[in-house]
């Protein structure tokens, strides 16, 4: 459980994407709490409300209905995302892509889109219910780089949440995105 390889890169030296699990659960802490510091805004989440955490609610979240995908690197974890499926029956066919991190010293080298890819080979796999239709997720609408990566994997943008976000008494807007997966 957890050693399946999504993705090894051919581009990038030494880049895996696997399905990560509780015994990743130190370097997700670690990787999510230098992105809630360094990109704030990005994420619903503050990084006091996670800093004080203990390690059970760290592993809590790398267990199903949760899917988290990390890529590493010379044995350290520089990316992640977390996939999670509806329980609920009239929204089955939908799945959430969030907490999507790259190290800030790795932005725009290719381990975004690869990682990215692996999310959505994760979708169509027999890892989730065949009625999986769609993934949605938000993004911070100042965030450019972030919006044409997920367009070029096919989501559109569908809403606007204004205001949605208050960071240090600043306002932003998120986009919800969605994309068909079958």
């Amino acid at each position: 459980m957890g050693s399946r390889v999504w993705w090894t890169a051919r581009s990038l030296s030494d880049v895996t994407v696997r399905k990560l699990n509780q015994s990743d659960a130190v370097a997700v802490r670690d990787l999510r709490l230098e992105a809630l510091r360094l990109f704030s805004p990005a994420f619903s989440s503050s990084w006091e409300e996670e800093a004080t955490q203990p390690l059970a609610y760290w592993e809590k979240r790398l267990c199903v209905p949760a899917r988290t995908l990390g890529a590493e690197s010379n044995g350290c974890l520089i990316a992640t995302a977390t996939v999670l499926e509806n329980s609920r029956v009239k929204l089955a066919h939908n799945a959430e892509i969030g907490g999507f991190y790259v190290k800030a010293s790795l932005h725009r080298k290719g381990v975004g889109k690869r990682l990215m890819q692996s999310v959505m080979e994760l979708l169509r796999s027999d890892e989730f219910p065949s009625q999986v239709k769609f993934a949605t997720l938000t993004v911070n609408a100042s965030n450019e780089a972030a919006r044409r990566l997920y367009e070029s994997f096919g989501f559109v943008v569908c809403g606007k949440l204004e205001s949605n976000l208050s960071v240090d008494g600043v306002f932003y807007d998120e986009l919800f995105m969605r994309a068909r997966i079958s």
